[in-house]
């Protein structure tokens, strides 16, 4: 005798169902991020619908919150980061799910919005195809600053080295991302800048004294 699968069919079930049964299981896990969401369906695969279940039903993770009278986390709000906390959030994001392609990241974030669209990082950033790049082995610390000053220079961001600038304009096939150096050096922006032979910290007394007249 063939015995009757026990397992939930997602589909069959209304939207009152589908939205007690998150709530429930949301709860019980203590589940604030969709991230969370997604790990906790890896140690219970069949305890609750899945995020492409979800954003086919309801149309997105934000949208299922809205309707469970959850508020969207302030962290999601992008126009209140500053671009390095924004770059962060992104490049963080790549690295752990290894997107190397503008397409990827789309096809992902309709998934996930834990991260901003490509729209919203096309208004941020003038080039964010740095965010894409696979990151290059094997530099030494010397190599990465030699070939860091290099592309300073050639940016022409030598008279404001600013940061942000240099990760949107940096078309380095050689140098891996900001936050990889400085990872791997061990040092930050600004003392990477000193390193390289640059005074940082006079240019931003500089700029400050600009801002206040």
């Amino acid at each position: 005798m063939i015995s009757k699968d026990a397992r939930i069919v997602w589909k069959e079930k209304n939207d009152l169902f589908l939205l007690t049964h998150i709530q429930q299981f949301i709860g019980e896990n203590n589940i604030q991020s969709v991230r969370q969401y997604q790990q906790k369906l890896k140690e219970f695969p069949k305890a609750a619908p899945s995020i492409w279940f979800i954003t086919e039903r309801f149309g997105s993770w934000d949208k299922l919150l809205i309707q469970l009278g959850k508020e969207k986390p302030e962290r999601y709000c992008w126009s209140k980061m500053s671009d390095e906390e924004l770059y962060k959030v992104v490049k963080d994001f790549v690295n752990q799910e290894k997107i190397y392609s503008q397409k990827r990241y789309e096809k992902e974030f309709a998934h996930n919005p834990n991260v901003p669209s490509l729209y919203t990082l096309k208004k941020r950033f003038d080039n964010f195809k740095p965010l894409f790049r696979r990151e290059k082995q094997g530099f030494s610390n010397i190599e990465l600053l030699i070939e860091l000053y290099a592309e300073i220079i050639r940016l022409g961001l030598e008279d404001s080295l600013s940061m942000t600038e240099f990760r949107s304009r940096t078309t380095s096939e050689k140098l891996p991302s900001v936050d990889t150096i400085m990872r791997k050096t061990g040092k930050s922006w600004e003392e990477l800048m000193e390193e390289i032979g640059f005074d940082y910290r006079k240019i931003k007394i500089e700029k400050l004294i600009r801002n206040f007249k």
